[in-house]
């Protein structure tokens, strides 16, 4: 999920919701899309499941100052062939996007957790998460945004925030850093992070 965009003269906004899709071939081709945390059970004849899980995108910055960096994306993990048992009940955890000055949160699925984006600064470096927040851009100098693919995934769950600038006489905000970049398999019925 996208990260809350940063504002120049007020608080930034609200990062977006994550979300869960799974996808089984037994005993037919099927996927169910999660936008909600709830409980799902595996039908029978499913031994393994393709995933693609989001977090929550991060909150901008939280300051009424100018200059305020984007909030960073909700971690983006993708995957085929994990190993699930039929007929087992396995919670869905879909993040929510963290409100101004705060974190995503977690989107989870079976063992895989994707973590929720850093939130952009309101007053120096952007915040570590999935994606890292954004930095802010004032004062005069150079901040640094917050890290991403933290904690580390292989692959990476998704990028840096951008450096905030200023020179006293142009105000910059920086946006979040991306997700993890798309290439789609099998008719684009499931995009995977590449």
């Amino acid at each position: 999920a996208g990260g809350g965009g940063g504002y120049g003269s007020g608080p930034g906004a609200a990062g977006g919701s994550g979300i869960v899709i799974i996808r089984y071939v037994a005993p037919v081709i099927s996927s169910v899309t999660f936008t909600s945390t709830q409980s799902y059970t595996i039908p029978a004849g499913v031994i393994s499941v393709d995933y693609l899980v989001v977090a929550g995108g991060g909150g901008g910055g939280n300051t009424g100052g100018v200059a305020n960096g984007a909030g960073g994306a909700g971690g983006f993990l993708t995957g085929t062939g994990l190993s699930v048992t039929a007929g087992t009940s396995y919670t869905i955890t879909v993040g929510g996007g963290g409100n101004t000055g705060a974190n995503g949160s977690n989107s989870t699925f079976s063992t895989i957790t994707s973590y929720g984006g850093g939130t952009g600064s309101g007053s120096g470096n952007g915040t570590a998460g999935g994606s890292g927040g954004g930095a802010y851009g004032y004062p005069n100098g150079v901040n640094t945004g917050g890290a991403g693919n933290t904690p580390s995934t292989t692959p990476s769950q998704g990028n840096n925030g951008g450096v905030g600038y200023s020179d006293n006489s142009t105000y910059t905000n920086s946006g979040g850093g991306g997700g993890a970049g798309l290439r789609c398999s099998y008719s684009g019925a499931l995009c995977l992070g590449g």
